[in-house]
């Protein structure tokens, strides 16, 4: 199922991650790319709060790679920026943490295609426009997603 919604505001983006974090399950992968700049860090901070996250606590990892934070479900939040696209043979960090609770990726760009064909995976695109709107697009198979 594809999904695509606007944000015109970083409240907006943040009420859409939200709105997601409430339907997932708990051991989804949730593969959030964009540009710098474009909300990837806000729309995670939605899924905290629906996990009963503080949102304040949440931030981007990209000095350390991945934060944990615990709520109703354990999150996971990594950032790829420093790494890159990583070679095939390079064990990727994620990895280890897929179904230990919810999973979520900034610059998920940088996985292999086959993170985005999981069965648990919900890939997240942000795109922002000229004039700073952004546009979300949401695609996952997973049938309890519906935003």
């Amino acid at each position: 199922m594809d999904f695509t919604l606007l944000s015109s505001a970083p409240e907006k983006t943040l009420a859409l991650g939200e709105s997601l974090g409430r339907l997932l399950h708990g051991d989804e992968i949730v593969l959030v790319s964009g540009e710098l700049g474009a909300g990837k860090t806000v729309f995670i901070k939605g899924l905290a709060a629906a996990l009963d996250i503080p949102v304040e606590e949440v931030v981007s990892p990209s000095y350390v790679l991945m934060n944990l934070y615990s709520g109703k479900v354990d999150l996971y939040h990594f950032d790829l920026y420093r790494l890159g696209l990583m070679p095939a043979e390079v064990e990727n960090p994620v990895d280890e943490f897929i179904g230990a609770g919810i999973v979520a990726v900034e610059w998920a760009q940088y996985l292999a295609p086959d993170y985005f064909a999981l069965p648990q995976a919900v890939a997240v695109n942000i795109e922002t426009d000229q004039g700073g709107d952004r546009r979300v697009t949401v695609r996952t198979k997973l049938p309890y997603i519906s935003l």
